[in-house]
C-alpha cells in the first residue's frame, strides 16, 4: 500500500471515529438548561418538604408515645396518617424522580460519584421502609386509638415502634441532604474510566 493510500485509510478511520463520538453523546439522554433547572427546583422543593415532613411525623410519634390523653393520641396518630398517606407519599417519590432525572440527565451520572450512590441507597431504603413498614404500622395505631375513650390511651405496640423509627428516617434524610451538600468520597472506578475517556476523547 502506498504512503499517499495509508493516509487515505487512517484520515477516514479517523473520521469514523470522530462521528462515533458525536452519535454517542447525541444518544445520551440529557436535560435541556431549561428543562435541568426546573427539576432541580422541583428537587429541591420537595426534598426539603420531605424533610420538614419527616420532622412533624418524628414529634408527632413522640407525642403519641408519652402522652396520658386519649383524645390527643387520637388526633395525634390520626394526623401521622394523614400525612403519611399523602403528603409524605408525594413529596417522596417527587423528589426520588427528579433525583433520578437529575443524576442520568447532567454530566453527574447515576453511578459516577459515591455521594449520589450514597443518597440513593437511603433513598432506596427510606422509601421501601416507610411505605412497607412505617405505614400498616400508623394505620394501625390510628385504629387503636380511633375508639380510645378516657385514660390512658391505648395505641399498644406501634407507639413503641414509631417513637424511634420514625426519629431514624428524619436522622437518614438529613444524613443525605448533608451528603448532597458535601458531596464526598469522590468519583467510582466507573466515574474515573468515564472521565479518563473523556479526557482522551
Amino acid at each position: 500500500m502506498s504512503a499517499p493510500q495509508s493516509a487515505v485509510r487512517n484520515q477516514n478511520t479517523a473520521n469514523e471515529n470522530t462521528a462515533n463520538r458525536k452519535t454517542a453523546k447525541k444518544k445520551r439522554f440529557e436535560l435541556s438548561r431549561r428543562a435541568r433547572r426546573l427539576t432541580l427546583a422541583i428537587h429541591v422543593v420537595t426534598s426539603v418538604g420531605w424533610v420538614g415532613l419527616s420532622l412533624s411525623m418524628a414529634v408527632l410519634a413522640v407525642m403519641g408515645f408519652t402522652t396520658e390523653d386519649a383524645a390527643i393520641a387520637k388526633g395525634v396518630f390520626y394526623a401521622m396518617y394523614v400525612f403519611d398517606d399523602t403528603s409524605v407519599t408525594v413529596f417522596s417519590v417527587t423528589a426520588a424522580i427528579s433525583g433520578i432525572l437529575l443524576s442520568c440527565g447532567t454530566a453527574w451520572g447515576l453511578l459516577l460519584h459515591w455521594w449520589i450512590i450514597a443518597k440513593w441507597v437511603i433513598t432506596l431504603f427510606m422509601t421501601i421502609f416507610a411505605w412497607f413498614v412505617i405505614h400498616p404500622i400508623v394505620i394501625e395505631a390510628t385504629e387503636n386509638t380511633a375508639e380510645a375513650g378516657g385514660v390512658p390511651p391505648r395505641p399498644g405496640w406501634p407507639a413503641d415502634f414509631l417513637v424511634w423509627s420514625v426519629p431514624l428516617l428524619f436522622a437518614l434524610l438529613t444524613a443525605a441532604a448533608v451528603i448532597s451538600v458535601y458531596k464526598p468520597w469522590g468519583r467510582t472506578a466507573r466515574g474515573r474510566r468515564v472521565t479518563g475517556r473523556a479526557r482522551r476523547a
